[in-house]
């Protein structure tokens, strides 16, 4: 269940899905098209089945076919994870001498991570050229094969800066006063590194590389003019390739007489699972029933193979909302065989906010006694969730049952729209007493907009004690000094 996994490892996902976020956008920026061919790597959403993906890298372009993996770290190096003993997690496993490597930095802040404007980028060939100059650290976990960190020696300044003279021995630069510390120059020794910069070029604390054992960073103009062609990788040897051109195939403009006979014809050959699979999802997308057909069936058939059904349950959420789409979901959420199975709260996920968002669908789910599925009901329910939902939320909170009330006033606290504001102070003004719940929901929401909405009323008076604690009301009022004190209060054993 992922609302119990370590904060730690959510801090390190999130990082991750904002460094790749980021990327993209810089790449978009330069007149790429990318799109995540990894699934999930934009997301920090956990999931404890765990899906067998191909070795693939994060992002594709769909228009030049650039590949690229992105690394966000807190500490910017040029570092891969490795490891040396097991041929299927070596730091270039899958990987093309022309793919790229993106290394961002992720600042940590009180809001949590925030990327640099930008990557550095090098391509895979420039990281094997210098592979021998790198270092292994030690294993990240006590397990035989266990990955470790690979580390390509690199200059990377502490403070913004000024670069002022690039030598074949060394690298001159001015440092930036800052609030602490003066202007000053800094010399770096080079010790045969390669230089990046020139005479001239200004740089970013932690978010540039100066200088490293890689002979350039990657000229990422020179891969624009390139033409991605996926249909003639249908029938490539690899199956990264094939995969990576069933992908791209439903975010392109290619002929639909060509590409649907194309990809309804790999499904019936392929023989990697994982890459029928995705085959099916890009068929589906482009209005094949026998996509659909083929989603279904790994949804339905695979008793054997869990991971699988959760990959095909992941691209009905892609696909957004259909007929087909709603049916199948629905038909997981309801199925007895899939109660207690995550794939189950993976369909009801996919329901609301993350896929289709189809509320009245999630609605009925928010109490359920399965508090693992419910608690993804609950969350599902995004800020554009409509009136009508809001308002049957509101009515639970008046009926006032001891199971759906606390749910609908979480679920009417997590979509925390305008709508929800009005519709709670118009079932207040419905009648005395006011309903506990309505007056304890409104108490869990933003102070301001309450206050400014209840200008006037009475209620205000009854409302107002709860919203000296609501979210950010005072400086111990935040999600992350609550987790501070739980964590300190369980400190309690001497």
């Amino acid at each position: 269940m992922a609302f119990k996994a370590d904060t730690s490892f959510l801090r390190f996902l999130s990082m991750g899905a904002i460094g790749v976020h980021r990327t993209m956008d810089r790449l978009r920026d330069r007149g790429f098209e990318p799109i995540e061919l990894e699934r999930y790597c934009g997301s920090n959403k956990i999931w404890t089945t765990k899906v067998k993906r191909l070795r693939l890298p994060d992002l594709l372009c769909v228009k030049t076919g650039m590949r690229a993996e992105v690394r966000a770290k807190t500490d910017l190096k040029i570092r891969m994870s490795d490891a040396p003993a097991n041929p299927d997690r070596v730091w270039d496993a899958g990987l093309r001498d022309d793919d790229i490597v993106a290394l961002i930095t992720c600042f940590d802040t009180d809001e949590g991570p925030e990327p640099a404007d930008d990557a550095v980028y090098f391509t895979v060939g420039a990281l094997r050229a210098s592979v021998d100059r790198s270092r292994l650290g030690p294993p990240k976990s006590a397990s035989e094969g266990a990955e470790r960190d690979r580390t390509w020696p690199a200059t990377v300044p502490t403070r913004d800066g000024t670069v002022l003279e690039v030598t074949e021995e060394r690298l001159i630069v001015r440092m930036d006063a800052d609030a602490e510390r003066p202007a000053r120059r800094q010399t770096y020794p080079l010790r045969g590194k390669s230089v990046y910069v020139s005479p001239g070029d200004a740089f970013k604390a932690q978010t540039t590389i100066l200088a490293g054992e890689p002979p350039a960073l990657a000229d990422l103009a020179a891969y624009l003019p390139r033409r991605y062609a996926p249909l003639d990788d249908l029938r490539a040897a690899a199956d990264v390739d094939r995969y990576a051109a069933v992908k791209a195939l439903r975010f392109r403009d290619d002929p639909r007489g060509q590409v649907l006979p194309a990809l309804e014809d790999l499904i019936r050959r392929e023989a990697e699972e994982r890459v029928a699979l995705e085959a099916a999802g890009s068929a589906a997308a482009l209005g094949s029933a026998f996509g659909q057909e083929r989603i279904a069936r790994f949804v339905w058939e695979n008793d054997d193979r869990p991971e699988l059904r959760m990959e095909a349950v992941f691209i009905l959420t892609e696909l957004g909302q259909s007929a087909f789409t709603r049916e199948q979901l629905n038909c997981v959420v309801a199925d007895p065989r899939f109660e207690g199975d995550e794939l189950r709260q993976a369909a009801v996920w996919a329901l609301g906010r993350a896929g289709l968002k189809c509320y009245e669908d999630v609605l009925p789910f928010i109490d359920d006694v399965d508090e693992d599925f419910a608690l993804h009901a609950i969350g599902a329910l995004g800020d554009d969730t409509p009136r009508r939902v809001i308002d049957r939320l509101v009515q639970y909170l008046i009926v006032g049952d001891p199971r759906r009330a606390p749910a609908a006033s979480e679920a009417l606290r997590i979509i925390a729209s305008d709508e929800v504001l009005q519709a709670l102070v118009m079932a207040a003004n419905g009648g005395q007493p006011v309903p506990d719940w309505i007056v304890a929901t409104l108490g869990r929401l933003p102070p301001d907009r309450v206050r400014a909405a209840l200008q006037g009323s009475p209620l205000l008076a009854q409302v107002a004690p709860m919203l000296l604690n609501a979210e950010g009301a005072h400086w111990l009022a935040s999600e992350s000094m609550g987790t501070d004190i739980a964590f300190l209060l369980k400190q309690n054993l001497s």
